[in-house]
């Protein structure tokens, strides 16, 4: 009897060692079935903007470049291609292919590591540029619109211009002409030429962002300050000249005819020649500005010819600045047209000669000047030359303004 309790109890403990068992067992299955919900949501989620190809790769790289971020992370799924080889090649395009990663990004860097069923790579970008250059990024989508906002930026005192543009035409030695072109072109805008730095990003291709730094030698307030003076010297100027008519009840005559407003559109360069005489020293070492020739009353050939083309344009006289030499030393004057012709005026030289006012072409190549005719109108004849033969046969002083208006 005793034999059959001891057998009788080994056996139920052997049932219960494998009860426990198989209690343990479900336990830990039932732990693995919790866990992969959790998993597989998380894959799905992640995945909803994940990276399949490497046009979208490289899509995102440069969306982060102009984010201005600095790190982010990117996740590939079903990914047509290898995705090691292709993001170190993304990379290296986005920093040096496109305009805004030439321009912003020194250079990118990745860590890439595979998570269950994708791939997730970690990128960082490094700038030489501030998120404040990036954010000053405009478009200029043509050559004419760059020119006019050059010109805006000289009316303005622009600083610091970041422009964007779609040609393979824009060069840095172009874009330095334009700005050149907007200076002489309007003398009362700027009252005074800046030093320019510039840098094109990349400098090949069609897509191009341009970094203009513009120095004006000045601040702000002291560059306002000397536009005002520019202003108000050539206000003196126009009112000793040209003397403001007094009020009377007669009627308006009749328009002048062609012949006379061009007469008298002569007289008036004339007149602005001879008060820049009297009232500017010509000096080459001094300053190169129309303030530099009105307010200073000392200027070299530039600023007088900058002065003589600003009281030209206020007085309706279409008059261009012309920087070129004489016996082979920078020397500047101007063409001015009148009746839709164009003469050579030098008003440096107005006190010395009568020949280099409303002159011909020819007549200042005999007397060592040299420009650029490219850029400039040509002057065939000198003005009241009938014919361009009278002009070239006839004696310096009879070709000239001089003796039109009794020098």
């Amino acid at each position: 009897m005793k034999r059959l309790l001891t057998l009788l109890l080994a056996a139920a403990l052997l049932l219960s060692a494998v009860g426990c068992a198989a209690i343990f067992d479900r336990e830990y299955y039932s732990a693995e079935s919790y866990e992969a919900p959790s998993d597989t949501a998380e894959t799905e989620e992640d995945t909803a903007d994940s990276i399949t190809n490497y046009a979208a790769l490289r899509r995102a790289i440069s969306r982060l470049v102009s984010e201005h971020a600095e790190s982010a992370q990117l996740q590939f799924q079903n990914y047509d291609g290898s995705i090691r080889q292709d993001i170190s090649t993304a990379c290296w395009e986005v920093k040096s292919s496109t305009a805004l990663g030439a321009f912003a990004v020194d250079y990118i860097s990745y860590d890439l590591s595979r998570i269950v069923s994708y791939y997730q790579a970690e990128i960082y970008i490094t700038y030489k540029r501030s998120a404040y250059q990036v954010s000053a990024l405009e478009l200029v989508d043509t050559m004419a619109a760059l020119q006019n906002r050059l010109n805006e930026a000289l009316r303005a005192g622009h600083t610091y211009l970041v422009l964007e543009m779609n040609t393979a035409s824009v060069t840095v030695d172009t874009v330095r002409a334009d700005l050149q072109r907007a200076y002489y072109a309007d003398p009362l805008a700027c009252p005074v030429l800046p030093a320019v730095e510039m840098g094109l990003y990349p400098e090949s291709g069609v897509n191009h962002i341009l970094e203009i730094t513009l120095d004006y030698g000045m601040d702000s307030e002291s560059l306002a300050q000397r536009r005002e003076e520019l202003g108000l010297a050539l206000d003196v100027m126009l009112d000793a000249v040209f003397p403001p008519p007094e009020d009377t009840a007669e009627e308006e005559p009749d328009a002048t005819p062609a012949e006379e407003t061009e007469a008298a559109s002569a007289e008036q360069v004339e007149a602005l020649c001879a008060y820049l005489a009297a009232h500017c020293e010509m000096d080459e070492s001094a300053g190169g500005t129309a303030w530099d020739a009105l307010a200073e009353q000392a200027a070299s050939s530039e600023g007088i010819a900058m002065a003589l083309a600003a009281g030209c344009q206020a007085m309706g006289v279409e008059c261009a600045v012309v920087v070129g030499r004489r016996n082979n030393e920078p020397h500047a004057w101007n063409i001015v047209t009148l009746g839709g012709a164009s003469y050579h005026a030098d008003a440096s030289r107005f006190s010395e000669t009568a020949e280099i006012l409303l002159a011909g072409d020819d007549t200042l190549l005999a007397d060592g000047y040299w420009w650029d005719n490219s850029e400039y109108p040509a002057c065939p004849m000198a003005y009241g030359a009938e014919t361009a033969e009278e002009a070239s046969s006839a004696e310096p002083s009879e070709t000239a303004s001089g003796e039109l208006f009794g020098f």
